[in-house]
């Protein structure tokens, strides 16, 4: 089998990765990390991570990521958080009175560009993936939503990796709140393409000189192919749950085990 046909690597100008699942898996680093970064560097190619987790800050991915061997700047780590961010910096006035369910990091980001934490007077509420989750907090996003406020996700996986396991994700909660209020909310995380456009324009690489590499079908590849982007699904995530009956799913321009499998194929 070819695994590379559809995929011309010799033409790849820049790479974006997702993290969860292809550079690890929970806290396990996965197979060819950090070999293909060093082949990357070798070949002068620039790489940048993305990733719909708004769980953690870029410094805090940055500190990770070179804790593999593998360099990097904040200017190269997307976020859907960071995304958010800058999409509520060039929608909404500072101090625009805001309620967040997400971690404390998306709170601090959101706060750091002028934003201030309201529940009772909210016009605007972001969702995040919150692991502290509660009934209440549902109840009041929720509500400020009813009562007319913009409906923001960060990004709408359905599930997480953790620990080798599957666990609900963002999409999991919005889809309760869709269910509470009636109303859908923009999201902005992969597969929607503000993501892949940030990401293309901090690399400074066309899109068809671009190849996204990802675990998720529904994400990462769905969301490069929509920009134009070349695509190379690996299968060193944990296994998605499948897809909605009805339901287009995206083709990547090739698929391979993991990182390492790529770099063979790469190098060969």
């Amino acid at each position: 089998m070819n695994k590379t046909k559809g995929l011309d690597l010799a033409a790849v100008r820049a790479v974006a990765l997702d993290l969860d699942g292809v550079v690890w898996r929970g806290h396990d680093i996965l197979p060819g990390v950090p070999d293909f970064f060093l082949f990357l560097r070798e070949r002068g190619i620039p790489y940048l991570a993305m990733t719909n987790n708004s769980t953690r800050t870029i410094a805090e991915y940055v500190t990770r990521l070179e804790a593999t061997g593998i360099p990097i700047d904040g200017e190269h780590v997307v976020t859907s958080s960071a995304v958010t961010a800058d999409y509520l910096a060039r929608h909404y006035p500072p101090g625009t009175p805001l309620y967040v369910i997400g971690s404390d990091s998306l709170k601090a980001l959101l706060t750091a560009r002028g934003n201030v934490i309201d529940p009772d007077r909210a016009t605007v509420v972001v969702v995040g993936l919150d692991v502290t989750l509660t009934y209440e907090k549902l109840a009041i996003a929720g509500q400020r939503i009813m009562a007319g406020a913009d409906f923001i996700g960060t990004n709408a996986d359905a599930t997480f990796p953790s620990a080798g396991k599957i666990t609900p994700g963002n999409g999991s909660q919005l889809a309760a709140l869709i269910t509470m209020t009636g109303r859908k909310p923009v999201v902005l995380g992969k597969p929607e393409p503000a993501m892949f456009m940030a990401a293309l324009e901090r690399l400074g690489a066309p899109p068809a000189g671009t190849l996204m590499i990802g675990d998720r079908l529904d994400t990462d590849i769905a969301g490069a192919v929509q920009v134009g982007m070349r695509t190379a699904l690996v299968l060193s995530g944990v296994p998605a749950a499948p897809a909605p009956e009805g339901t287009t799913v995206a083709t990547p321009d090739a698929v391979f085990e993991d990182l390492a499998d790529l770099l063979a194929a790469w190098q060969g």
